[in-house]
């Protein structure tokens, strides 16, 4: 069957189309950067830049007997003029309707998007029960992480004597930034010796600087990987959910705190982090530190991640959805 997977978020579109491809199914990817420019055409003459995206969305939609769209507002992108008619299945990634359902400037766009879609999935569990009072018989796909292509694990504390932690997600609201700017001067108190490294980006970013935390820019997905690479820890983020990036964490085999406790998945069991209150979470980094070998090991995350994310069981969940509505 050929399948389009059209946009992605997060890698997870990229993961499930390589994963399908080695089993040799006939899957393409239509990435985010060829579906349409990354800043709008404005009017007259400018508007030519849109035409090679177009033409591009006319050729590969119509290759395909069905269509994955990944991202609410991007299945308007098949209604235009010239595009021809597949079913397509829409994977709902977490703002599009956990934010912009409830903006009046996105509400009607992706109403029709989600009506229209023959099968509707959501990737995160806490956005289960807004997906289901929109598209009451929406299904949870869990998001694809793939263990393929990342770097060896390798600790800066063995290697430099400075270990390093690593806070995983941007400095935002949507990421628990307050909690996590609350970890971060936490944790500097507790261990002054550690080097404390995150992102660049955020609302808060500046706030994390001066909580004691080393900013780096943001970067492209293969050097970000590499970044957790180096973490003794790395720090995931303050929410019910994880993100893909705690998850590569997990899959690279350094151990992952998190703030709080997660929703469980469909066997009932939490992501394995060191997790709770700060002052448990900081107990547990502060002990798990000693040895973040022995650490990842007892916490069992790598191989969760495998049994819940892998896209090797998540490509053929896929494909009997889409022989039943091709």
């Amino acid at each position: 069957m050929r399948v389009l997977h059209f946009n992605d978020c997060a890698f997870v579109a990229a993961s499930l189309v390589g994963e399908a491809r080695a089993q040799g199914r006939l899957w393409r990817h239509l990435t985010g950067d060829r579906v349409r420019p990354r800043v709008q055409p404005q009017g007259g003459v400018d508007r030519l830049r849109y035409v090679p995206y177009l033409a591009r969305r006319i050729r590969a939609v119509g290759w395909s007997e069905i269509v994955h769209v990944h991202y609410g507002t991007s299945a308007r992108l098949l209604q235009q003029r010239g595009v021809p008619r597949r079913p397509y299945v829409l994977s709902l990634h977490g703002t599009d309707i956990r934010t912009q359902w409830n903006d009046p400037r996105f509400h009607s766009q992706l109403r029709d998007a989600v009506d229209e879609a023959a099968v509707v999935l959501y990737t995160n569990l806490d956005t289960a029960e807004a997906t289901l009072r929109a598209r009451p018989d929406a299904r949870h796909l869990p998001q694809a992480v793939s263990p393929q292509g990342l770097p060896a694990w390798r600790p800066r504390g063995a290697t430099s004597g400075r270990q390093r932690i690593v806070f995983a997600p941007r400095w935002s609201a949507d990421k628990g930034v307050g909690a996590q700017l609350e970890l971060a001067a936490a944790l500097g108190r507790a261990l002054p010796e550690v080097e404390l490294v995150g992102l660049d980006w955020g609302e808060g970013a500046a706030d994390a600087a001066r909580a004691g935390v080393g900013l780096v820019p943001t970067m492209p997905h293969a050097e970000y990987l590499d970044l957790l690479a180096t973490a003794d820890l790395v720090v995931g983020q303050a929410d019910t959910i994880l993100s893909v990036s705690d998850f590569e964490a997990m899959l690279i085999g350094a151990p992952v705190a998190a703030l709080g406790v997660r929703l469980p998945s469909a066997d009932g069991t939490q992501p394995p982090t060191l997790r709770g209150s700060q002052d448990e979470v900081v107990e547990q980094v502060v002990q798990a530190l000693h040895d973040p070998a022995h650490a990842a090991t007892q916490l069992g995350s790598a191989e969760w991640v495998r049994a819940h994310h892998d896209p090797a069981i998540l490509v053929p969940m896929l494909d009997e959805i889409y022989r039943q509505h091709v």
